[in-house]
């Protein structure tokens, strides 16, 4: 693939979606987080070691974190998070699909604070928060819904799994003829990154 440039990204037209001229802007987009990110956690995941496979899950969430907040720079058109650490993960939840009904958008806050914050800024997750790979663990959830000061428990292979499915959701709905503003915004924060 030829490197993008900012000129060829500047003259996309926005009005509607043409799969010609939009093709290399989604080729670089689906090139850079597959092979800085997704395809990365894959190796960690079917990894041999089993200590190494087992043990990736706070790096994992981690590097999930971060792509929750970049494709929200995408939603946003910003080359960076503004706002309060949890803006993202409000926005985030409440749009999700692929997390509709797991994650309440009013608790998406104490998630950025406990998960998030946690992993990012002490290398931990707060309070009583787990995250493992136990099949019975939902994607997110409360450990005791009825005493939520119990914190979560994560699944992060079924999580990074749905972090996948939200950057395809992105780009579907950059196909989708009616999304002229998305489309501008996305085209905003690409020229963010090749400039």
């Amino acid at each position: 693939m030829n490197k993008l440039t900012s000129k060829q990204v500047s003259k996309l037209s926005i009005d509607s979606f043409n799969e010609d001229e939009w093709k290399p802007v989604i080729e670089f987009f689906w090139n850079r987080y597959n092979k800085r990110y997704f395809d990365q956690i894959e190796i960690l995941e079917n990894h041999d070691n089993y200590e190494i496979r087992n043990n990736c899950g706070f790096l994992i969430a981690s590097i999930d974190c971060i792509l929750i907040e970049t494709l929200e720079q995408y939603y946003l058109g910003r080359d960076e998070t503004v706002g309060k650490n949890d803006d993202p993960f409000k926005t985030f939840f409440t749009r999700s699909k692929a997390f509709h009904n797991v994650i309440d958008p009013n608790d998406a806050g104490r998630f950025a604070g406990l998960v998030r914050s946690g992993l990012l800024h002490q290398s931990k997750t707060k309070k009583a928060t787990v995250i493992n790979i136990k099949p019975s663990t939902p994607i997110i959830g409360w450990i005791n819904p009825e005493d939520k000061s119990e914190e979560f428990k994560l699944n992060r292979r079924k999580f990074h799994k749905n972090v996948i499915k939200e950057y395809q959701n992105l780009i579907d709905n950059i196909k989708a003829q009616e999304n002229s503003d998305l489309r501008e915004k996305f085209k905003n924060k690409i020229l963010t990154i090749i400039e």
